[in-house]
């Protein structure tokens, strides 16, 4: 995904590809919503994982295919999407988060940014948008159904702490 075709479908938000320069305000937006990484683990949230989540990709695709987008009002981070370019097959695109700032949640940011993304690969010629969800958060199953994606398979994420977790993957074929 080319940073100014996103850029130019959400003209409202300050677009920018999060590095680990901006691992403060990255680890500020992951502490705004506890309960999402409560999933994964008991123990509190690490800068260490916040640098995992910026660069960890399947060993199978190239660290360029990976890429976070952090969008910013006013120059706050609000939200921020992970993506992975051509994951799982070539004409798709993979969301590995996609996370809203609690004080922005319910007021449309995600909403917004979504059907962006949509509008902006489209034009990048990309036909599916594949995600997971942890299967046990109703709320996030509304929210991208509401959006027109439908559930697939459930998974299984290994989580370190042992234990999995148990996901289902959710995709929407663009028109």
């Amino acid at each position: 995904m080319k940073l100014a075709t996103l850029q130019a479908q959400l003209p409202d938000f300050e677009i920018r590809l999060l590095t680990l320069a901006d691992q403060e305000d990255l680890l500020r937006l992951e502490q705004s919503n506890p309960q999402y990484h409560q999933y994964f683990s008991p123990e509190p949230l690490t800068m260490t994982e916040v640098q995992h989540d910026l660069t960890a990709h399947p060993d199978e695709l190239a660290a360029a295919q990976k890429q976070v987008f952090g969008f910013y009002l006013a120059h706050r981070l609000v939200a921020v999407v992970d993506l992975l370019n051509q994951y799982p097959q070539e004409q798709f695109l993979f969301i590995g988060l996609l996370m809203v700032n609690r004080a922005y949640q319910r007021k449309s940011v995600g909403r917004v940014i979504v059907t962006g993304l949509m509008q902006a690969t489209l034009a990048s010629n990309i036909k599916v948008i594949q995600l997971t969800r942890v299967t046990a958060d109703e709320g996030v199953a509304r929210f991208w159904e509401g959006l027109g994606f439908e559930d697939g398979n459930q998974l299984f994420l290994p989580l370190r702490a042992g234990g999995r977790l148990p996901v289902t993957t959710m995709s929407r074929l663009l028109q």
